[in-house]
């Protein structure tokens, strides 16, 4: 039925109705509209079969991409922490610092 529906030209408009407009025989369209809801529902599964794998191999690589930009905010923020602990290792205190006379123990 579908490789007649194709041949014929017949498809579905953007409201999923048919649309019999590039179906040149007449007689053709005529047999076509006693049997709207098969074609109907003929066109609307085929458009279904190509459309769902498209749809989701789409959300598939969203996916994917997710988990990429997570993975590399994770090591952004792994890094940044690292480089904190450094900068506070090398860190001196001076005696005054340390016993209130420097900025962490202001009177």
């Amino acid at each position: 039925m579908l490789k007649k529906l194709r041949k014929h030209g017949a498809k579905l408009d953007d409201n999923g109705d048919v649309d019999y407009s590039a179906v040149a025989d007449e007689h053709v369209v005529n047999e076509l509209r006693k049997n709207e809801a098969l074609v109907r529902l003929t066109l609307l599964q085929a458009d279904l079969e190509f459309e769902y794998p498209q749809k989701l191999e789409k959300m598939r690589v969203k996916t994917d991409i997710l988990k990429l930009v997570e993975e590399e905010e994770a090591k952004l923020k792994s890094i940044a922490q690292q480089k904190e602990l450094d900068e506070m290792s090398k860190k001196v205190l001076t005696y005054d610092e340390y016993y209130g006379g420097g900025p962490l123990h202001e009177t």
